[in-house]
């Protein structure tokens, strides 16, 4: 009887409860209603099919190799394929000077680099390792990139430790790091504070996240600054005989201190003695371009202008950075109120992008839209308000401030992606439903790069063509970008 009771109990608040909730003092009770429960999660009937939307991207790609009209091909994929790059007044060649630069590099036998900074959602260089493994697969270069001395989450493409006197400085502080009123965090966003001499170790990755060019290291770099007069690195790899350089006076820095090997090693050490600041190592291979990842725990992109501007600029100089793309925004949805709060934000970012126009004037910008995120509300999972609006905002902020723009929350599918990614066999979000997965990860960074590589592919054909049918074309397409930007 008193479980039949508690059954009728509940029986009746599902029929009667009000639909608007009762607020009790300040909180506000609900119980799903018997009407809900009949009409179903309309939300959830509405999700996209995640395999659709991949499958779709892939044969977009797909068709470049198989299309006999390829200037038609562009046009489609240019104008109105999801997956494309937002170029600023519909400029397609706007990533010419990358490209080329990638070219010329393994020409001449150098590195030339590409930043990703973004949020958590970069953790573990998933995504900027997929981005890394298929440029390289195109322009040459290899290695896993740029680290920082001492990393507090891991990484799937290299492992590595630090020992000695070093205190972690960045920008993005934590229990673990400390802030300086020197401002000089370098373009890793931290660095290692050294005094007295320390060491570096690293290891190449071994599983099946990291594809064979980021296992073959073959050049060791060290970017530092502020070092003591007689500073000593020195450099002891598998077998080989250790290498030692020596900085006989004090240097502001940056300064770059490479050594080239004669083969390719799966780990090695960095002795140093002396004091220094190090914004970085770099283990590269052969020469072409490399990507460095640089994730920001609960960041949303606003802080690098906190960053001394003459450091960055003389580091992204000294590594020859040729890219850097903003991967940001999702941080900032739970301060997201109102329109007006969504327009405090993208101006805050219209600011970060002329820090990096200033300090990186030879990089090109790209800036990597939020993912879809779902929270709940009266008991369904939909996509947080105002995120789709917000997206739309940072679009047109970024074509505005000639910057490129990557809109993962419409490749993701939409409003209430997220939730099908999640439920996705295997998972490709995790279930915070904020996260991708390694897996959803990769398929982000492999949608990522070939969306860029087209235009690589658009650079080529154009080589081939006429200035009038190139023109005429450019015309057309750079009006319906001007539209959509509106």
């Amino acid at each position: 009887m008193f479980v039949l009771s508690v059954f009728a109990l509940i029986g009746l608040c599902w029929f009667f409860f009000p639909s608007g909730g009762v607020q009790v003092g300040g909180v506000k009770l609900r119980f799903p209603s018997y009407q809900s429960y009949i009409e179903g999660d309309e939300s959830h009937v509405k999700g996209v099919d995640v395999d659709s939307v991949l499958i779709a991207a892939k044969k977009s790609y797909d068709l470049l190799q198989e299309s006999r009209d390829t200037l038609s091909f562009f046009h489609d994929f240019l104008s109105s394929n999801p997956g494309r790059v937002y170029v600023p007044e519909g400029e397609n060649d706007f990533f010419d000077t990358v490209f080329e630069a990638m070219e010329q590099a393994a020409r001449d036998g150098r590195t030339v680099r590409i930043m990703h900074y973004g949020d958590s959602q970069l953790e573990m260089d998933r995504i900027s390792s997929v981005l890394r493994q298929e440029l390289q697969e195109r322009f040459g270069g290899s290695g896993p990139g740029m680290t920082p001395m001492m990393r507090k989450i891991h990484s799937v493409s290299v492992s590595q430790s630090a020992r000695g006197g070093i205190t972690r400085y960045s920008l993005v502080a934590d229990s673990l790091s400390h802030w300086t009123s020197s401002h000089r965090y370098g373009i890793m966003t931290q660095f290692a504070g050294m005094v007295g001499g320390g060491s570096y170790s690293f290891r190449r990755a071994d599983n099946r996240y990291v594809q064979d060019r980021a296992k073959h290291i073959s050049k060791v770099s060290v970017l530092l600054g502020h070092n003591s007069p007689g500073f000593s690195l020195s450099l002891k790899c598998d077998t080989l005989k250790a290498m030692t350089e020596v900085l006989d006076s004090s240097i502001n820095g940056p300064v770059v201190v490479s050594w080239k090997l004669p083969v390719d090693v799966a780990k090695g050490t960095i002795s140093f003695s002396g004091n220094a600041e190090i914004y970085g190592i770099m283990l590269d291979g052969e020469p072409g371009v490399t990507v460095d990842n640089v994730a920001l725990r609960g960041c949303s992109g606003t802080v690098f202008t906190g960053i001394d501007s003459t450091l960055m600029k003389e580091s992204f100089k000294a590594t020859e950075t040729k890219m850097i793309i903003l991967q940001f925004g999702g941080n900032a949805m739970p301060g997201i109120g109102s329109s007006k709060s969504i327009s405090s934000y993208v101006n805050k970012m219209d600011i970060q992008f002329e820090y990096f126009k200033k300090v990186a004037p030879d990089a090109r910008l790209l800036f990597v839209g939020p993912a879809d995120m779902s929270k709940s509300v009266d008991g369904h999972l939909i996509s947080w308000p105002r995120l789709s609006e917000l997206n739309d905002s940072l679009r047109v902020h970024c074509l505005e401030n000639g910057v490129a723009f990557w809109d993962t929350f419409n490749v993701m599918g939409g409003p209430g992606s997220m939730r099908e990614w999640v439920n996705h066999n295997p998972p490709l979000a995790g279930p915070d439903y904020i996260h991708f997965t390694t897996r959803g990860a990769e398929e982000i960074g492999r949608y990522l790069s070939r969306s860029l590589l087209v235009y690589d592919d658009f650079r080529r054909i154009r080589d081939k063509l006429s200035d009038a049918v190139v023109n005429e074309y450019l015309d057309t397409v750079r009006t319906q970008t001007d539209t959509l930007a509106r």
